[in-house]
């Protein structure tokens, strides 16, 4: 569904988040519109500048630390959002939500 509601239909581990499914959706048991993704991953960085980019059709967000960086959660067409933000060294909690409604399917 498209609003992240309920238990996940498909979990897995992505390496990287870099898709463009086109017209299809990223697995078999998932309909090609009105679905969601939420990617969470703990990683150490050492300090310093850093800056989150995604391009994605329809909606996204990115937490990093539980700080809400970028909120683009409307229907929209192919759009790249970034923000910079100085992270001190450790180990940081990241979470990016995407969802697609309708047309083709562009999260990276």
């Amino acid at each position: 569904n498209p609003h992240l509601a309920g238990p996940p239909a498909l979990v897995r581990y992505d390496t990287a988040i870099n898709f463009d499914w086109g017209d299809k959706s990223p697995a078999a048991q998932i309909p090609v519109d009105n679905f969601s993704v939420r990617w969470t991953r703990t990683v150490y960085l050492s300090a310093g500048d850093y800056r989150f980019t995604a391009t994605v059709d329809d909606g996204v967000r990115l937490w990093v630390d539980d700080q809400l960086l970028i909120d683009q959660w409307e229907q929209h067409p192919a759009s790249t959002y970034t923000k910079d933000v100085t992270l001190g060294a450790g180990y940081h909690a990241i979470r990016m939500e995407y969802r697609e409604l309708t047309g083709l399917r562009w999260p990276c």
